[in-house]
C-alpha cells in the first residue's frame, strides 16, 4: 500500500460498465428502462409499494415535503446534528425547521425532546438515521400518530439498515435516500423516495417532471428532478451487491471497534441490539478531556499519517448562519409566514456535548487486510504519542 487509506471509495464492477455501455449505445439518456428497473428493485428491497427515483437525496426530501402537502410556514422537526440539507430542504419548500436535541448514545433525533418542539404549526417529524444507525422509530412514530404528523425518514446514510426487522425507508410515511458517490451504494449522483402511499407516489412522479400529467399539461408547480438512465444503470447493478457491501462494512467496523476498545479517549458509538447498523460511518466519539485534542485535531493528525477519517457536523444546525439569521428566499421568508417567533439561539445539551467530537474511521468494502491493519496500528501509535504530549 502507499501509506494512505481513503475513508470512502465507490465500487464499480463489470455489470455497471456493461449497463452504461448499453445506455450509451441506445442513445436514450433520460429516464427509461434502467431507472424503472432500479425503482422496482429498490421498492422490493426496502419493502414498500413504490420507489420514485430523483436527482439526489436533497431533492428526495424536497419533493416528499411538497407531495405530502407542506404549506408556507409549516414546521418540520429535525435533529440538530446532521448534514445541512435535512433542514435546508424544508426551507426550500417554504417550511420552518424546528431543531430537536439528539439521543446522547445514538446521535439520532431524541424522541424525548419532541414535546418541546411541538406547536400548532407542526407538520412532520424528520428523523435521520445518522451514520447508518436507525433512529428510535417506535417512539417517533407513536408521537407522530398521536399528534397527526407525517414521518419522513432521512435514510441518506442508512441503505439496508433495519429497525426491529423493518428496513429503514419503510417505517415512516416516506423514506428518502441518497446515492452520492461515497454512500453504501451509489448511482454516481441520485436519490429515491419510498412510500406505500400510491397517491403520494403519483404526486412525486409529477413533481419530478415539471408537474406534468402528460406532455401538454402542467397541473402543479414541479421541478426537473428526474434521474438519468446513466445513473439508473449504475444503481440497478449496485442494489444486487448492497447486502455484501454492508456485511463487509460491518465486519471491518467490528474489527476496528474490538481493536481500539481499550483506548480511553476513543469512545465507540452505541449500537442497539434490535437494529441492523448500515455502518456508513464507523463512528467514534473523541473524548477531548482525556486526550487533550479536539476531534478536528485528531482528524488532522491522522490524515497527516495517511489515515483519512470522516469529521463532519462541527456546529449544531441551529448555529449555522442560514438558520440563525433566518436567511430564506433572500428575506426572512418562510419564517415570516409562521406565527411562532423562532429564535435559534439554542443550546441543546446532548448535541453541544457531541458536536465537533465525532470521527469515522475507514470501513469501505474495498479495504485490504494490510490497510485495515494500518488503520488500527496508526490509531494505536497515535494514542501512544498523544498520551505523552
Amino acid at each position: 500500500m502507499d501509506d494512505h487509506v481513503d475513508v470512502a471509495e465507490p465500487i464499480i464492477g463489470d455489470e455497471e460498465r456493461e449497463n452504461l455501455r448499453n445506455v450509451l449505445d441506445s442513445g436514450r439518456f433520460l429516464q427509461g428502462e434502467f431507472v424503472e428497473e432500479f425503482e422496482k428493485k429498490w421498492a422490493n428491497y426496502v419493502g414498500t409499494k413504490n420507489a420514485v427515483a430523483v436527482t439526489n437525496g436533497t431533492a428526495a426530501i424536497q419533493l416528499s415535503l411538497k407531495a405530502l402537502g407542506l404549506e408556507p410556514g409549516d414546521e418540520v422537526i429535525v435533529p440538530s446534528l446532521t448534514f445541512g440539507s435535512t433542514a435546508t430542504a424544508v426551507v426550500h419548500q417554504a417550511g420552518v425547521p424546528v431543531f430537536a436535541d439528539i439521543d446522547r448514545e445514538l446521535y439520532t433525533l431524541d424522541h424525548t425532546d419532541l414535546e418541546r418542539c411541538l406547536s400548532d404549526e407542526t407538520f412532520a417529524i424528520m428523523p435521520v438515521h445518522l451514520y447508518g444507525h436507525p433512529a428510535e422509530m417506535d417512539e417517533i412514530r407513536a408521537f407522530a400518530d398521536e399528534h397527526d404528523l407525517y414521518v419522513i425518514e432521512d435514510a441518506a446514510q442508512a441503505h439496508g439498515a433495519s429497525y426491529k426487522n423493518d428496513i429503514v425507508g419503510s417505517i415512516g410515511d416516506v423514506g428518502c435516500f441518497s446515492f452520492y458517490a461515497t454512500k453504501n451504494i451509489t448511482t454516481g449522483e441520485g436519490g429515491i423516495v419510498t412510500t406505500d402511499n400510491d397517491a403520494v407516489a403519483e404526486q412525486l412522479r409529477m413533481l419530478r417532471s415539471h408537474g406534468m400529467a402528460n406532455r401538454d399539461q402542467h397541473v402543479t408547480l414541479g421541478y426537473n428532478y428526474r434521474m438519468s438512465e446513466l445513473n439508473g444503470a449504475i444503481g440497478t447493478a449496485q442494489i444486487d451487491r448492497l447486502n455484501r457491501f454492508n456485511e463487509r462494512r460491518k465486519e471491518i467496523s467490528g474489527r476496528l471497534l474490538d481493536a481500539l476498545d481499550d483506548l480511553n479517549w476513543l469512545q465507540p458509538a452505541t449500537v442497539r441490539d434490535y437494529v441492523e447498523h448500515a455502518y456508513f460511518w464507523a463512528p467514534f466519539e473523541v473524548q477531548t478531556e482525556k486526550i487533550g485534542m479536539s476531534g478536528k485535531e485528531v482528524w488532522e493528525n491522522l490524515r497527516e499519517q495517511g489515515v483519512e477519517t470522516r469529521h463532519r457536523y462541527n456546529d449544531p444546525l441551529y448555529d449555522q448562519p442560514v438558520f440563525a439569521r433566518h436567511r430564506g428566499f433572500n428575506s426572512d421568508f418562510p419564517w415570516s409566514a409562521n406565527p411562532n417567533d423562532h429564535d435559534y439561539d439554542l443550546s441543546l445539551p446532548n448535541v453541544e456535548a457531541v458536536v465537533g467530537s465525532m470521527i469515522g474511521l475507514p470501513n469501505h468494502p474495498n479495504l485490504t487486510e494490510e490497510e485495515i491493519q494500518y488503520v488500527i496500528e496508526t490509531v494505536r501509535e497515535f494514542d501512544t504519542v498523544a498520551q505523552v504530549r
